[in-house]
């Protein structure tokens, strides 16, 4: 198996690094730097993320987190999305290269800054009892139901179990309200998460000031007293900004284009221009609706041949991008 690069995160610095044997397989954290940037790194045997098992996958995930928030207590860091690996020490100074401007940039915004993960949960039972013994629609319900007895059909009961998940539904707006406005007033910015569950009411990252961080805790706590029985909060951080800014990075391989420009039928150097004559030319004759009944096959690999060579000369072998949680959901 030939070795490569596993990257976490990027840094500031100038002055290469070393913050020892924490990486993934036990291997040694250090720099690779390009002017003032640098990208933390271990070596380790090259590997496609999504093919390996489960275990695996996890575990590298934890150490990918761990060594990230191990790095974030002397530097501010920009994570890379786990799983990221390149082939060399040149291509990991291409991508700090290609994206310099836009890395230092975010390095610059999320200096000083931490994010801290919010999660409410309520017990729905009890939640459920309690909307049922307040709304007066529901208590209704109930009645009618009880008094018909044995006569009371499987659609009441389906009424009245519409009535409980729509009251139910409605309080959770307003929990979610409430929490996020309350510490959105302490944060910088605010990224909502998926409910995982159904006993989950509210799942959120704020990015906040770290100088910040004892005020948000505050202000966490009067909501928590102020809402004392109904819901349970789990804080989790300080961590770096996973959820606001996230490098990802989009690699062509050299033998894709190859690939690409030979379905294309393209030479040498190509351009958009190019590209898009050669695809509209060979989607006219191998399109499936046309006369004589196209190998639909064959329309798909040209649709994605097109795809690649677009990209390439758009953004070359290595694109950086950042994105927000919410943009990749």
């Amino acid at each position: 198996m030939k070795n490569g690069i596993y990257i976490y995160g990027v840094i500031k610095t100038s002055a290469s690094q070393e913050f020892g044997e924490i990486g993934i397989g036990g291997a040694q954290v250090l720099t690779i730097g390009f002017k003032d940037l640098a990208a933390v790194v271990s070596h380790s045997p090259f590997m496609v993320y999504d093919s390996l098992a489960k275990e695996k996958t996890i575990k590298d995930l934890v150490t990918h987190q761990f060594v990230i928030e191990k790095v974030m207590e002397g530097f501010t860091i920009i994570p890379v999305k786990f799983g990221t690996m390149l082939e060399s020490e040149d291509e990991v100074r291409k991508f700090l290269d290609k994206g310099f401007f836009f890395l230092r940039n975010t390095l610059q915004q999320m200096e000083g800054k931490i994010e801290l993960d919010v999660v409410a949960n309520w017990k729905l039972p009890q939640a459920a009892a309690s909307l049922c013994h307040r709304s007066r629609l529901i208590k209704k319900k109930q009645a009618e139901i009880a008094a018909l007895g044995d006569k009371a059909t499987l659609e009441d009961k389906i009424a009245l179990g519409k009535l409980v998940e729509k009251a139910l539904n409605f309080k959770k707006v307003r929990f979610s309200k409430l929490i996020s406005q309350t510490l959105k007033k302490e944060a910088v910015d605010f990224c909502p998460h998926d409910t995982a569950s159904e006993n989950m009411v509210f799942n959120a990252a704020f990015l906040i000031e770290r100088q910040n961080e004892e005020f948000f805790n505050k202000a966490l706590n009067l909501l928590d007293q102020k809402l004392e029985n109904t819901l349970n909060f789990r804080l989790v951080g300080p961590l770096p900004s996973y959820s606001f800014a996230t490098v990802v990075i989009k690699k062509i391989g050299s033998r894709e284009v190859e690939e690409a420009k030979k379905t294309l039928c393209l030479n040498g150097e190509i351009t958009a221009k190019k590209v898009s004559e050669a695809y509209r030319r060979l989607a006219q004759e191998f399109h499936p609706d046309k006369q004589g009944g196209r190998d639909p096959l064959c329309f798909n690999l040209i649709n994605a041949s097109y795809k690649v060579l677009r990209n390439f000369v758009e953004k070359g072998f290595i694109h950086v991008d950042i994105y927000r949680w919410e943009e990749q959901r």
